[in-house]
């Protein structure tokens, strides 16, 4: 198993949605960059971009800093990209308590790929 807080769905959103490059570009890149490799499950925290500023960290790194607009398009890319592909995306109400978000994608992944995957 490997869990990885980045992958192709993220280069789309961002360098597609969010700085607007060719999005066919960017997916063809990202397959061609994975050998065609997807996630069997990708979990999109849904999050205010209010509430995000709150939980970033004091210094905003260069993404962070890059506004209000450009977070906005990255998000409905987010949410595009796991509209097309609701097999391999769930959405997670991120706005609620660390412990709380943590358990709804332990029970997701548990769900989806049994409970022993945590013994593993």
């Amino acid at each position: 198993n490997v869990v990885c807080d980045r992958f192709s769905g993220s280069t789309i959103a961002y360098q597609g949605y969010g700085r607007g490059l060719p999005i066919e570009d960017v997916i063809v890149a990202s397959e061609i960059a994975t050998h065609g490799l997807q996630a069997d499950l990708t979990v999109l925290l849904d999050l205010p971009f209010e509430l995000s500023l709150d939980r970033r960290g004091v210094v905003p790194d260069r993404i962070e800093a890059a506004g209000e607009k450009f977070h906005t398009r990255v998000f409905e890319g987010f949410r595009a990209i796991a509209k097309a592909d609701p097999d391999r995306w769930e959405i997670v109400d991120g706005s609620r308590p660390v412990d709380e978000v943590a358990a709804s994608i332990r029970k997701l992944i548990a769900d989806r790929f049994g409970p022993e995957v945590f013994s593993r």
